[in-house]
C-alpha cells in the first residue's frame, strides 16, 4: 500500500514525505486503528512510528475528536511539535504544551493537535479531568519509559487516568523494542505490531583489539589504539558523519579534543556559524575551537544556545564527529552513520554498574542516516576480555524487560493525592480499584501493596492533605493546592515548615533547595567553607549531606539573583551553564509554589516570595523588577538601562531613542522598541 492508496487529502501525501510504499508494520498499525483497536508498536530508532502518529490523528480529525501526543522531555515536544506543525497544512490547529504546570488546561478547546510532555498530561488532568471525553486520540512515545525511575510513574498515571476515565480512547504507544511487550499491550488493551525492520540496515560489531568483529561474522581491520582515527576518517571521506557515547562529561571533552586533529584535516568552519550565544561561560572558547574543526562535546552542562547550536550545525553536516554522554541518546534524534559505544558502564549510586540493555540499544539505534546512508554501523568498544563478552551480550538476545515503579513511596502519595484532588477515588476501594487497572498492578498481586496504599491515605489525612468523611475522602484546600501545582507532597511540608521560621530571602532559597523536587549539587570538601558559613548565617546546625548540598545550590541561585555573570558562577563553583539552567528551572517552580502557598499560611509575605519568583526566574537583584517586565529586557539589559538612568518604566517611556540607543547593546531598532513597549506598559496602569 502506498500513501496516497491511505485515501487522506493530497497535501497529506507531501506531509509524509512522497507517495512511498508503507512499511509492513506501518500498514498493520494503521489498518488496526481503523479497525478502533489500540496498538502498541515496538520498532527500532527512526522506522517511520511518525506516519503512523499522522495518520491516526487524521482519523480522529474525521470524526471531530482531539488528538494529544506525549513525550517524555521538553526537547523531544519541540522536535515532535515542529513535526505535527505540517498538519496545518490540512487546516488542523497544532500546539506546544510544556511550560506552567499550574494552569487550567482549558485552552486545549482551541486546537486538534496538542504535543506535551507527561509532566503537562499529567497536570492537566489533575486539573480538570474532563478534558479526556473532548479526546479520541493518545499517542504515547518512546513508551518503554515506563520503566524509568524519574518519568515512568509520570506516563504510567496518565495512561491508566486515560483509560480508567474514557475507555472509548485510542491510545497508540510508540516505544523501542522490548522483552515484555505483550505484557505491556495486555495492560494498554492493544494489539503489539513489532518489527526489527529498518530503513537503513545497521551492522552491529564489537571493537576488539586491533579488529572489528561484526555480528555477522565478518571482521574488519582497524589500527588498535587509534581505532577512531580509522573509523572517522572513512566514514568523512565517505560523506558520512560518528557519533561517539562516553560515561562523563570529562570524558566527552577530552576525546573530542583527542579527535580535532583528525577532523581538522577535512573541516574548517567560517566563525560566522557558531553562534554560541552571548553569555560567555566556560565552555565557550573550547568549543569554538572545536567546532571549526568539524568537532564538539555534547553533555548536560552546555547551555541550551550551546546545545541547539551544536545540534543544528550536526543535522546540517558541519559537525562529523560527535563525542556525547548518554543523556543525547534519550533526547534528540540526531542520527549519523557510524555510533560508537566507547563506555559500557557508568557511575550510579556511587560506583561503576553496566548500562542496562535497552539503554545502548538506544544509543545504537541512532546509526544510519534515512536519506544520506545505504548502511550504518553500530558498534562497542571493548578493551579486555570481558568487556568483549559483555559488549557480544548487548548485541543479542532480549533486552531487559520494563518493570512498572508506580508503586514506589513517593509516586504512591504524589497519585494517591491526585485520585483524591480530583474526584477519580473518593475512598479506599476506589484507590485500591484504580491501582488495580495500573501496569504495576498488573504486575504485582495488588493486594500485596493494599497496606502501602492505607499508610498512604494515613499519611495524607495526618498532614492536612486530605479528609475523610462517613468513608470518603476529599482534598483539602492544602492538598488541592498542592496536586494541582504539581509538587510531591514531601516538597510542600518542607516549603510548608519555612512559613514557621523567621523568613529572610536566604532561607527561602534554602528550602527551596531542601525538596525533594530539586536535584542539588553534590558539597565537596573544598565548598565546606562558604557552605559552613551560610547555614551558620540562616541558623541551620544540622552536619547533614542533604543541607550541604541544598546550601551549595542555594548560594548559586543566591549569586544568580544577585546578577553574577553565568561565567563567574561557573567557574567560582566548576559547574556548566546547563547546570545553573537546570537549578533554575526547578527552583523557579519551586519559588512559585512558595508563594501560592503563602497564601494559605502567611498571606503578609506572599508579594515578598513572588517577586522572589521573579529574580530566581530572571536572575536579576530587585532594583531592576519593573524593568524586566519590558519584552526583549533581560538581566543584561536592565542592568545597563538602570545604570544610564533609566529605573522605572515611566522613565524609559519618556526616553528618546536616540538616548537609549547610545546604551551599549541598545540598537536603533531596539531603543525604538523598548521605548514603544514601555509606553504601552504605562498606558496599561494608568
Amino acid at each position: 500500500m502506498k500513501v496516497s492508496e491511505l485515501g487522506y487529502p493530497e497535501e497529506f501525501i507531501e506531509i509524509a514525505g512522497g507517495d512511498h510504499e508503507l512499511y509492513p508494520h506501518q500498514q498493520e498499525a494503521i489498518q488496526t486503528i481503523r479497525a478502533g483497536t489500540n496498538v502498541l508498536v515496538t520498532v527500532p530508532t527512526a522506522s517511520g512510528k511518525t506516519l503512523i502518529a499522522y495518520a491516526a490523528i487524521m482519523e480522529k480529525q474525521k470524526i471531530g475528536l482531539k488528538s494529544l501526543y506525549i513525550v517524555p522531555l521538553k526537547s523531544l515536544a519541540s522536535e515532535k511539535f515542529d513535526d505535527l506543525k505540517k498538519l496545518r497544512k490540512l487546516g488542523m490547529r497544532v500546539t506546544i504544551a510544556v511550560g506552567d504546570v499550574d494552569s487550567s488546561p482549558s485552552f486545549i478547546k482551541d486546537y486538534d493537535v496538542v504535543v506535551c510532555t507527561s509532566e503537562k498530561a499529567d497536570s492537566m488532568i489533575r486539573h480538570d479531568p474532563s478534558i479526556l471525553y473532548d479526546m479520541g486520540l493518545i499517542i504515547a512515545d518512546e513508551a518503554h519509559l515506563i520503566g524509568d525511575p524519574d518519568r515512568g510513574p509520570k506516563l504510567e498515571m496518565v495512561l491508566s487516568a486515560c483509560m480508567y476515565l474514557n475507555p472509548d480512547l485510542t491510545i497508540i504507544s510508540l516505544s523501542a523494542t522490548i522483552s515484555n511487550g505483550e505484557d505491556m499491550a495486555r495492560w494498554l488493551r492493544s494489539k503489539l505490531i513489532s518489527s526489527d525492520f529498518r530503513p537503513v540496515p545497521l551492522r552491529y560489531g564489537v571493537i576488539n583489539g586491533n579488529e572489528i568483529e561484526y555480528t555477522d561474522g565478518k571482521l574488519e581491520k582497524v589500527s588498535g589504539k587509534n581505532y577512531l582515527d580509522d573509523i572517522i576518517s572513512g566514514d568523512i571521506e565517505g560523506g558520512g558523519q560518528v557519533l561517539v557515547f562516553v560515561n562523563s562529561r570529562n570524558r566527552a571533552e577530552a576525546l573530542a579534543k583527542q579527535i580535532m586533529p583528525i577532523t581538522g584535516k577535512y573541516v574548517f568552519l567560517e566563525e560566522s556559524l557558531v553562534d554560541l550565544g552571548d553569555d560567555a561561560d566556560r565552555y565557550q572558547e573550547m568549543l569554538k575551537s572545536l567546532l571549526r574543526k568539524g568537532v564538539s562535546f555534547h553533555h548536560a552542562g552546555l547551555s541550551m544556545k550551546e546545545k541547539d547550536t551544536i545540534e543544528r550545525l550536526f543535522r546540517e553536516r558541519y559537525i562529523k564527529v560527535l563525542v556525547a554522554t548518554p543523556t543525547l541518546a534519550a533526547g534528540v534524534n540526531l542520527p549519523a552513520r557510524t555510533v560508537v559505544v566507547r563506555d559500557m558502564s557508568r557511575f550510579m549510586d556511587g560506583y561503576s554498574q553496566y548500562v542496562k540493555k535497552i539503554e545502548i540499544l538506544q544509543m545504537l539505534g541512532r546509526a544510519g542516516r534515512p536519506g544520506y546512508d545505504t548502511e550504518g554501523r553500530a558498534l562497542i568498544y571493548a578493551s579486555t576480555d570481558s568487556a568483549v563478552e559483555k559488549a557480544r551480550e548487548y548485541l543479542s538476545g532480549e533486552s531487559e524487560p520494563i518493570i512498572s515503579i508506580f508503586g514506589g513511596r513517593r509516586a504512591l502519595q504524589m497519585n494517591v493525592l491526585a485520585l483524591v484532588s480530583t474526584g477519580i477515588a473518593k475512598n479506599l476501594e476506589e484507590v485500591k480499584k484504580f491501582f488495580g487497572s495500573t501496569f504495576f498492578g498488573q504486575q504485582n498481586v495488588i493486594s500485596d501493596i493494599y497496606a502501602d496504599l492505607e499508610k498512604t491515605i494515613g499519611f495524607l489525612v495526618s498532614e492536612d492533605f486530605i479528609r475523610e468523611r462517613m468513608g470518603n475522602y476529599e482534598a483539602t484546600t492544602f492538598g488541592k493546592t498542592v496536586s494541582d501545582l504539581y509538587i510531591e507532597p514531601k516538597t510542600a511540608l518542607i516549603l510548608r515548615e519555612y512559613f514557621e521560621k523567621s523568613h529572610s530571602i536566604d532561607l527561602a532559597l534554602f528550602y527551596i533547595c531542601r525538596t525533594p523536587d530539586m536535584i542539588n549539587f553534590s558539597a565537596r570538601t573544598g565548598d565546606m567553607p562558604y557552605i559552613s558559613n551560610f547555614l551558620e548565617e540562616i541558623e541551620v546546625f544540622d552536619d547533614d549531606d542533604d543541607n550541604f548540598s541544598a546550601a551549595k545550590t542555594a548560594i548559586v541561585l543566591k549569586n544568580w539573583i544577585e546578577e553574577v555573570p553565568v561565567i563567574d558562577i561557573t567557574e567560582k563553583f566548576n559547574i556548566g551553564p546547563g547546570d545553573v539552567q537546570s537549578k533554575i528551572a526547578s527552583a523557579d517552580w519551586i519559588s512559585y509554589s512558595l508563594s501560592r502557598l503563602a497564601e494559605l499560611f502567611k498571606p503578609e509575605i506572599r508579594g515578598e516570595l513572588e517577586r522572589l519568583n521573579i529574580r530566581i526566574k530572571e536572575g536579576i537583584k530587585e532594583d531592576v523588577l519593573s524593568l524586566i517586565t519590558i519584552p526583549n529586557i533581560g538581566r543584561v539589559r536592565a542592568r545597563r538601562l538602570h545604570r544610564a538612568g533609566y529605573r522605572t518604566i515611566d522613565q524609559v517611556a519618556s526616553a528618546q531613542p536616540s538616548d537609549i540607543s547610545r546604551i551599549f547593546g541598545f540598537s536603533s531598532k531596539l531603543a525604538n522598541e523598548t521605548v514603544d513597549h514601555a509606553k504601552r506598559i504605562k498606558g496599561r496602569y494608568r
